[in-house]
Parts: structure tokens; C-alpha cells; sequence
């Protein structure tokens, strides 16, 4: 009878939307204060026509032809051979236009240099700031929202008891504390923390559907199963030992169990 000897549920913020104000203002001042050296680097990286073909136009024209049907036909009766050479050619004889693009958002206007650049990094805050809000309900951010569950949870089943400091009120510990289950910590911590990200994401995006969420629960716990020490039951979903996402009164959690054999 396996005996449980670990068992929380770390909450998810999901009413967190957007990125903090301050991070966003602290983004934008790092992204000004460094365009001239992104300036300098899109010049020496892509600085010939060569360079254009090598790095931009050459992966690009092989991209586009790799996702058409062999036996596709446009509407102007062009197969799919020709629309491949078609865009190939145009987009080879770009480069002029590229590098004129490139020149013209970091040119100096009325004596601001970059000014072009400085206005779309503003521009984009918002963007950044709703796409950043998906990630950070997950890892968190320590200065502005403290830890987030991912790190919590990868930082509790490698047994490191420095995570208490970071747990947060609405997280719930039933019982036990952190614990190892793992051969292999660094390795462990390294590959849960991607795919809790990679997992959350998906989630958000299907807005916590519960056949992609028992998905999920599945590859999360297959990533700690092979990685386990023997003496635990396997990690699987909804098992005796499991890391799963569940909901509770509306509410999302990462629960973390462990159970000995």
C-alpha cells in the first residue's frame, strides 16, 4: 500500500494578464539603451548581399517550399515548382530593400538616433506585455510577482527546502514537505521547468480544455518517470505519486504527490 509522503497544490495565477508595469518600463529602457548595439550587429551579421542570401533568403525560399502540396496548383494555373522559383527570385532580390528598411528604423531623426526603433519597441509594449502575462503566471518573476509555480514545483521535487521561502498564500500543502524524487537534479530541474512552460502555454491557449490537460498531465509525468528514484511509486496522471494540473472551484493548480512504494 503505497504510503503518501508529500502532497501540494501550487496555485496558478491566472488572472494575471499582462506583464507588471515596472517590467515593461524596465524593458523598454534596456531595448533603447542597446539599439545602436542591435544596430550593429543586424549590420555586421547581415552586412552583404551574400550574407542576406546565406542567412535570410536561402532559409526562407527553402522554408516556403517545404510547406506546399508537390501537386498544388494555384489559381493562375502556376504549379507548385513554379510558385517555389517565383519566390525564390523575389525573395533573393531583396536584399536592396532590406537593408534600406534596416537603415531607416535606426537612422537618427532630428537628432535622436534610433528614433524610429525607440518608438516601436514603445509601440510593441502592449503586445509584449500580454504575451509575456501567459508566461509569467507560470515562472513567475521575482522582483515584480515572486516565484512562480514551475520553479516551485521543480525546485520541491528535487528536495531543495529553500522553495518554502517562495511559497505563496494561495498555494496548499496537505502534507510532508519538499522531497527528491530524482536520479538526477540538475537534469530533473532542467526538463520540467521547459515542459511545465511549454505545457502551461498550451493550456492557456486552449483555455484549460480537459482532454489537452490529461494530455499534458501525461507528458509531464512520463518526463518525471523516467528521471524517479525507485523507492516512489511511478509517476502517472491522477496516480499515487503524479505532477498534475487540475482544477478546483474554478481555481488552477499544479498538484505535486509522492508516494513510496
Amino acid at each position: 500500500m503505497p504510503t503518501t509522503v508529500s502532497h501540494a497544490q501550487f496555485m496558478v495565477p491566472t488572472a494575471l494578464s499582462e506583464s507588471p508595469p515596472l517590467m515593461l518600463q524596465q524593458r523598454a529602457l534596456v531595448m533603447k539603451d542597446v539599439s545602436e548595439i542591435i544596430y550593429q550587429k543586424l549590420v555586421k551579421s547581415i552586412g552583404t548581399e551574400y550574407d542576406y542570401k546565406t542567412k535570410i533568403a536561402g532559409p526562407s525560399a527553402s522554408g516556403y517550399a517545404s510547406v506546399l502540396n508537390p501537386s498544388f496548383v494555384s489559381r493562375s494555373d502556376l504549379t507548385r515548382d513554379q510558385l517555389v522559383r517565383k519566390q525564390q527570385e523575389k525573395i533573393m532580390d531583396a536584399y536592396p530593400n532590406y537593408r534600406t528598411s534596416i537603415d531607416h528604423m535606426f537612422e537618427t531623426v532630428n537628432g535622436e538616433v534610433n528614433k524610429r526603433f525607440r518608438e516601436a519597441v514603445d509601440a510593441k509594449n502592449e503586445v509584449y506585455s500580454i504575451q509575456m502575462g501567459k508566461v509569467l503566471a507560470f515562472t513567475g518573476a521575482m522582483a515584480e510577482l515572486g516565484a512562480g509555480v514551475v520553479g516551485i514545483a521543480s525546485f520541491w521535487m528535487t528536495g531543495d527546502p529553500t522553495v518554502i521561502r517562495h511559497l505563496r498564500g494561495d498555494d496548499h500543502i496537505i502534507s510532508g514537505g519538499p522531497v527528491n524524487v530524482t536520479i538526477s537534479r540538475p537534469t530533473l530541474k532542467s526538463a520540467l521547468v521547459q515542459r511545465l512552460i511549454q505545457s502551461g502555454r498550451i493550456l492557456v491557449q486552449t483555455d484549460w480544455d480537459a482532454a489537452v490537460m490529461a494530455s499534458e498531465n501525461d507528458k509531464n509525468n512520463a518526463i518525471i518517470k523516467g528521471l524517479q528514484l525507485p523507492a516512489y511509486t511511478p509517476f502517472i496522471t491522477g496516480g499515487a505519486s503524479h505532477c498534475d494540473w487540475i482544477i478546483v472551484d474554478g481555481r488552477k493548480y499544479l498538484e505535486v504527490k509522492v508516494s513510496t512504494v
